[in-house]
């Protein structure tokens, strides 16, 4: 009797032992979905543009992470329809230390002024900034329709 009631004692401390590692695991998962930089917020004119985080390092409490993403082409955002030479207002979670604005042109970053180009066309930009919690980069991009 003495040696049931101990294998019912050793089996309940096992399964309390895996339920706590369990949840532990779960609750606290890889890290990703609670340690990545905020999205800031883009208005091209009157209209708010769609933001997609891209590549990042960032670090909150003793968690931190990274994530490298490829630049996008159109078809991987959505886009807005916007007027030739609206004025692109980015407002980040917190004022950046430094802060770029790009233009991607054939997969590549060619520095720009935040200003929707003349000329008709599909425009797609990569914004960033660094932070004391890290660094992050963003990409939208915009429609500009024939007159």
């Amino acid at each position: 009797m003495k040696s049931n009631r101990r294998f019912w004692i050793v089996l309940l401390f096992l399964l309390v032992g895996v339920g706590m590692i369990y949840s532990a695991v779960t609750l606290l998962g890889d890290g990703e979905d609670t340690v990545k930089p905020p999205l800031p917020t883009i208005r091209v004119g009157s209209v708010t543009a769609e933001v997609e985080q891209s590549t990042y390092c960032w670090e909150s409490g003793n968690q931190a992470t990274c994530a490298d993403y490829g630049l996008p082409e159109a078809d991987d955002l959505q886009l807005i329809t916007v007027k030739p030479g609206d004025r692109i207002d980015v407002v980040y979670h917190a004022e950046p230390e430094a802060s770029s604005f790009n233009r991607i042109e054939d997969g590549e970053l060619v520095p720009a002024e935040p200003i929707v180009p003349d000329e008709p066309g599909i425009y797609l930009f990569e914004i960033g900034g660094e932070w004391t919690q890290g660094d992050s980069r963003y990409v939208f991009g915009v429609r500009v329709p024939e007159k």
